[in-house]
């Protein structure tokens, strides 16, 4: 009877010890999962760091230009120009700078005596693999029509999601770029704007930086 006693208490032992162990099993698995995940996330919102398009292999490529949520409440002034640049850009085979943001200068581009800025509509294309956030770059201008002028570069902070919306591959955004002129000592106020033919009209994109999200 006393065997039989023992062999029940060490019965008993050995499923304890073996459910404890399985317990044990479990929580690393979930631990182990866990940290799977947190580098998949790491790993998809990585961030993407390029110094200029300048030398970069291009390929063609028909791209899908969306409106930006923004497109609900800026003035219609704005509006009309996007959905200009939209009409113009939108299903057309365009040529993209490989893994990189492309500049595709729109219908609107004037010079403004009064503000000293040269202002210029373009379609911002993803042409990366994969749907970015947190674009920001700096883009140069070179004005044909006005080579007396030196402009400063436009610097875009990193553009949320209001006026990027979801930007995923082969898709263009519209957006407005403005460059300041660095020789104006004086500002007339009665001057009217200068429209300026965009076949003049050079944009360079450089720094630029992306969260790319897989």
């Amino acid at each position: 009877m006393r065997g039989r006693n023992l062999m029940k208490v060490f019965s008993m032992i050995v499923i304890a010890t073996t459910l404890v162990l399985t317990g044990c099993g479990n929580e690393d698995t979930k631990k182990t999962d866990t940290e799977k995940q947190t580098k998949t996330v790491k790993e998809q919102d990585k961030k993407v760091k390029i110094e200029s398009n300048e030398g970069k292999p291009q390929h063609e490529q028909v791209i899908t230009v969306k409106m930006p949520p923004e497109a609900d409440y800026i003035n219609d002034e704005t509006l009309e120009v996007y959905e200009q640049d939209l009409k113009k850009y939108n299903n057309t085979s365009q040529l993209i700078t490989d893994n990189s943001i492309t500049v595709l200068l729109g219908n609107f581009c004037f010079y403004d005596p009064i503000w000293d800025v040269l202002k210029c509509s373009a379609i911002l294309v993803n042409g990366t693999d994969t749907k970015i956030e947190a674009l920001s770059f700096q883009s140069s201008v070179e004005n044909k029509a006005m080579p007396e002028k030196t402009f400063s570069d436009d610097n875009i902070s990193e553009l949320t999601k209001v006026k990027t919306g979801d930007f995923l591959p082969n898709v263009g955004i519209p957006i407005i770029l403005v460059f300041s002129d660095e020789t104006s000592t004086t500002a007339d106020d009665a001057a009217e704007p200068q429209k300026i033919d965009t076949k003049n009209i050079t944009i360079k994109l450089k720094n630029i930086q992306y969260k790319a999200v897989e």
